[in-house]
């Protein structure tokens, strides 16, 4: 039995139960996206499993943003119902970092309203994307962010994301979601509220995008369309009717998920 392996069949909250918001960092280097699987080491699971051990009880988390393989996260919000008896969130939160750490960390818990849900009770999401714009690579980074070593213009990646703020069919940049044969399809409509590129010197840019949700794999999309248009091989008026094809055929590559951070959650 490993370290992250739940106890057999652990019993649900008896008695009197609160609801928990936790803020949760991690590195997704080495794990198969946040959503729990049996089958794969993700960050949902793992961090499901440690929440098991030191509460002594089933827990079934709800999380703000299910990133991707290789993604990672700085204010990740999960929620779930714990015994309200004898809790001590900080003593939880210096458990479940020591199970889970340095990958997974606790930053804060709190006691939240009975109704609060980290998923549908969230407002907006902001996303953090990295790119290492230089000729060689820097081994410190290399987790973290896209390097792209040809120059990208900044004032042409700038220009470029004026069409994307707003309320958009974003299904030019999104994976298409499965489904099944007499279900309609989903919307991929999302209203992005800002999008800016940042110069933070020595060749980092960082990309970011609030917005009130997002769609599978859109903001990897989106930066991969992005730095076409930095490198020159588009231009910034081109992104509108990239937007109005919805086609992803009609946008470019997808950027790679280690440059991907979701980094805060507005409630």
């Amino acid at each position: 039995m490993s370290l992250f392996d739940p106890p057999e069949s652990p019993p649900r909250p008896a008695g009197a139960t609160v609801r928990v918001r936790m803020t949760v960092a991690y590195d997704g280097s080495a794990y198969r996206g946040f959503a729990a699987n049996r089958d794969v080491v993700t960050v949902g699971g793992t961090l499901t499993a440690a929440l098991e051990r030191v509460l002594h009880t089933a827990v079934e988390l709800s999380c703000a943003g299910r990133t991707d393989a290789g993604v990672h996260a700085w204010g990740q919000v999960v929620s779930f119902d714990a015994p309200a008896d004898g809790l001590d969130l900080d003593e939880v939160a210096r458990a479940v970092t020591k199970l889970c750490g340095p990958s997974i960390v606790v930053r804060e818990a709190s006691v939240a309203p009975d109704d609060f849900d980290a998923r549908f009770s969230a407002r907006s999401r902001t996303y953090r994307y990295t790119v290492l714009n230089r000729p060689v690579p820097d081994p410190f980074l290399a987790a973290t962010a896209w390097h792209v070593e040809r120059p990208l213009d900044l004032r042409l990646l700038r220009l470029a994301c004026d069409p994307l703020v707003g309320e958009h069919d974003f299904s030019s940049f999104c994976r298409a979601p499965k489904r099944g044969e007499d279900e309609p399809a989903a919307s991929l409509v999302r209203r992005v509220r800002r999008a800016r590129w940042d110069d933070l010197g020595d060749g980092v840019l960082r990309f970011e995008i609030e917005a009130n949700a997002f769609c599978h794999q859109m903001v990897r999309s989106l930066v991969g369309t992005l730095v076409e248009v930095g490198l020159g091989r588009t231009t910034p008026g081109e992104l509108g009717a990239v937007l109005r094809a919805v086609d992803r055929q009609a946008a470019g590559q997808l950027a790679p998920p280690h440059g991907l951070c979701l980094y805060a959650v507005t409630y």
